[in-house]
């Protein structure tokens, strides 16, 4: 019976956790939506810098460029420059979206730097999270986006890079964030509440961030 308890007292605790920490991300996407609607129907000046939180295709790297072992910092949240938000979104609310974003995946142990993507000038790729292979596939570069197709995996990834001073941004539709990280071999059951509150943002995307080793 104390057994019985503790347990659903743990799964109490946890479901709040999980709740308060959905309350919050809502916080603050609904704080995004007021900063478009000021920009929008105001001056449309803004004082928020949007520098790092625009994808550009200036910053699209060559297959060239992305060969190499790339570590894991950080998640990525950017916008599409034909979205209202690049008159008002600003890389401080980029980050603290990151950083709730990364208390999901801290729970499923991806943290900065224990999970590697190395690119072999074969377009093949492999995933390492704590020294041991955990995915694997090919990968193909077009004009905008990488495409990575894993080994054993029906539904490839498909992302927006972007490349600069040593940092490798790569960003899809939020819809697709569980997808990936199942692919890489994570259990992230509760990035789908999360991304259907991300989803509500038109022209966002989520991804990862990292740095080449």
């Amino acid at each position: 019976m104390k057994d019985f308890l503790s347990k659903a007292a743990l799964m109490a605790v946890l479901a709040f956790s999980a709740n308060n920490a959905n309350a919050q991300l809502n916080d603050i996407l609904n704080k995004v939506t007021s900063k478009v609607s000021s920009a929008t129907s105001g001056s449309g000046n803004s004082t928020l810098s949007t520098i790092g939180s625009i994808i550009s295709s200036k910053l699209v790297p060559t297959s060239a460029q992305i060969v190499g072992t790339w570590a894991y910092r950080e998640p990525a949240v950017m916008f599409t420059s034909g979205n209202a938000l690049k008159s008002a979104a600003s890389s401080v609310v980029s980050k603290q979206i990151e950083t709730k974003l990364q208390g999901y995946l801290d729970k499923t142990g991806i943290k900065n730097g224990n999970m590697t993507i190395t690119f072999e000038k074969d377009k093949s790729f492999y995933v390492l999270r704590n020294g041991k292979k955990i995915a694997s596939g090919t990968y193909a570069v077009s004009k905008s986006d990488v495409t990575l197709t894993f080994k054993g995996k029906k539904t490839p990834s498909k992302l927006t890079p972007q490349l600069d001073n040593g940092t490798l941004v790569m960003v899809m539709d939020a819809t697709k964030l569980k997808t990936f990280f199942e692919n890489v071999g994570s259990n992230v059951s509760q990035l789908a509440t999360v991304t259907s509150l991300l989803k509500s943002m038109d022209g966002m995307k989520v991804g990862i961030r990292m740095t080449k080793k």
